[in-house]
Parts: C-alpha cells; structure tokens; sequence
C-alpha cells in the first residue's frame, strides 16, 4: 500500500504546463429533477484540496477545465454508472466509514448498509449498470448489495489489499481470494450477479502471486466481459500478465521481459497492453507481433511512478496518477493524461490535471 512519508518536490523535468491547480471556489451542489439534465464531468478524481485534511471527489470537464467541487468528504474507488450514479466511502470523525451513493453531481446521498455491524468498510465499487455495489469490509470479506436492499456475502477469505472488478456489462464480479497479497496461493474467482443469488461461474488458482507495489492491484476485463487480466509474478521473479475466462478452462501468462509489469490494461487488439512496468514507466506493449515490442508513453523511471491507468471510452486517451518517489502519501500524487493518438508520431506530452489525487476515472456514459 502507499506509505504516508516525505515531502513533495515539484518536478517540471517534462515541461508540461498545468491545465488545473486547485482553485476551489467552494459551490453548492444544484438539483436536477431529470437525471440526463445533471452537469457531467470527462472526469471524476478523489483529491485533497488545499487547507483541509479531508480528501474530497471532483468532476472536471476537459474543455472547459474547470473543477467541480461535488462531495466533501469522499474516496471514490469506480467510475460513475450507466445511470448517473456514484458510489463512494465516507470517514467519520469517529473513525467509522459510511458506503454513500448519489447522483452523478454529488447530491441525494443516501447511506448504504448503515446498519450492518462491520467493523471497517474498506472500498465500495458501483457496477456499470447501477445494479450493483461490492463492498470490502472487515478486512477480508467481500460483499455484493444489490438493488441497494439485497446483501450477499461472496467471500470471507477475499485477498486484503486488492480490488475486485464488475465486468463491462456489470453482471458479473471478478476478485482475487487469498490470505493477502504477499502470501501464496491465490485464486481468481468470478461470480454471476444476476441471479436470485450469486452463483459463483469460475475458480482459478493463480500461477502466481499478484504483484504490488504501491496501491492497491486491481483487475481488468477485455471490453466483450469474457477475459480478466491481472499482473502476477511467478516462482522465477518473473512479471507476467495473466489472463483468464470464466467460460471454459483458458488461461494464459505472458512474461513481460525486461521492463516487468505492476499493473495492466487491456486494449481493444488481442495481445496488446497498457502497463505501468516496475521502474514506474508507462508503456504500451504488443504480444500480437512475433517480436514482442514495447513503446513509451510517459516518463518515470528513477523519480516517479505512473498509477491506476484508465482508459477513455474512445480508446484515445489515457490516464493515470503520478507519485513522486520522495513523497508517496496517498493524496499527493498528480493527475495526467496522455493523448493516445501522438503514439504513432511519437510526439507524447502528458497534460497535468490537478495534483493532492488518490484516484481518477472516465466518465464512459457522458451524454
């Protein structure tokens, strides 16, 4: 997990100047009778604003690039829902977490499981469809509350310290069991969630462990929700990008070689990948050719590192938080995108978004 230590150092080695820093003029939310008239960001980060201790989640527009101020106090760990919902934990001054969902601007927050005896509730995860929210609580148990009434238990031995995934179409969950992420064995699981109850559709033990270094590992599925990837490390010290469907026995692992791999993301093209390799880079790699290739899309190495990439719903954007090597609170990383299209005349420039960022998502459903 990222470690509260250092202090910041402003780095301008890459000669990018800023779109946004923090200028947050306080605002109160508007209400909006219809959910499709609601002000939408590109979108939406956690950040810690200036004066305060309390992180906060934010919407941001890319054209007219202006921050919105939406939730005071909130960690958003998903992106926003087909519905225009969000879903986000609340810390209490007792040291108490609340599950929260909202609309899409921040207001009609309701409280979720409130009265469930969890002693922590650790993340809370909103599906695409809204249906859906997978809450970790008490450290190693998984839940799924569906329709924001119905409570389903999915594992009591889910890998502390990592992230499940819904699939695009949110009908279905995907997560790493296992005592934590540091210990071995470790399986993937994937559960069905439409039905009466979950059924649970796959069981696969890991041909390794999942790898981590700062953050908490994540999955990814490919964009038809028949394939999860994830990054592991086998016996020999080697990154792999492990792949799995729910649907039959496949199961592959790709090494990626001299650069290794923390955390992918699969593109719309079979055997090819976005990853952030061990040095902290990021990078675009391609298995489909019979050479594998790897090309550079954002500095790091030696002073930074490039966490929790996503990608735009027209696959021509990237983005990702960047944290210093000399200071990796949680909130102090920075917030840039990467324009995909400059890959083919290499001509990369990351645009800087904001700084005091935890974690950014797309808005894929902005009308």
């Amino acid at each position: 997990m990222i470690v509260r230590q250092g202090i910041k150092k402003i780095i301008q080695s890459i000669g990018v100047l800023a779109l946004v820093i923090f200028a947050f003029a306080s605002c109160d939310p508007c209400r909006y009778d219809d959910v499709f008239s609601i002000p939408e960001g590109d979108i939406y980060f956690t950040a810690l604003p200036f004066n305060t201790n309390q992180p906060g989640i934010f919407q941001i527009d890319l054209q007219e690039k202006k921050p919105r101020y939406i939730v005071e106090n909130g960690i958003l760990y998903s992106p926003p829902s087909r519905d225009k919902k969000i879903v986000f934990v609340r810390n209490n001054p007792s040291g108490s977490q609340d599950i929260v969902l909202a609309k899409i601007d921040g207001t009609q927050q309701r409280i979720i499981a409130g009265d469930y005896k969890w002693y922590s509730r650790d993340f809370a995860i909103l599906s695409s469809n809204g249906r859906s929210i997978a809450i970790g609580a008490n450290g190693n148990e998984l839940w799924l509350v569906r329709n924001e009434s119905e409570f389903f238990k999915l594992s009591s031995n889910f890998c502390k310290g990592t992230l499940p995934a819904f699939s695009p179409d949110g009908t279905k969950i995907a997560f790493v069991e296992g005592k934590d992420i540091y210990t071995s064995p470790q399986q993937l699981v994937v559960y069905y969630c439409e039905a009466d109850r979950p059924i649970k559709i796959s069981t696969k033990l890991l041909p390794g462990q999942i790898n981590e270094i700062f953050g908490e590992p994540s999955l990814s599925w490919s964009e038809e929700g028949v394939f999860v990837y994830l990054s592991i490390s086998n016996e020999e010290n080697y990154d792999l990008i492990y792949s799995a469907s729910y649907e039959g026995n496949y199961e592959n692992a790709s090494p990626v070689d001299l650069i290794g791999c923390v955390e992918v993301v699969p593109t719309l093209e079979d055997g090819k990948f976005y990853i952030t390799g061990r040095e902290g880079s990021l990078w675009f790699v391609n298995f489909a050719e019979p050479v594998s290739k790897y090309q550079f899309l954002s500095p790091g190495s030696g002073y930074s590192y490039n966490l929790f990439p996503q990608v735009n719903f027209q696959n021509s954007k990237i983005l990702y938080t960047r944290y210093y090597k000399d200071d990796l609170n949680l909130f102090h990383g920075t917030l840039e995108i990467v324009d995909l299209n400059t890959l083919k005349d290499k001509t990369i420039k990351p645009t800087i978004i904001s700084s005091n960022v935890y974690r950014a998502f797309w808005n894929k459903y902005k009308r």
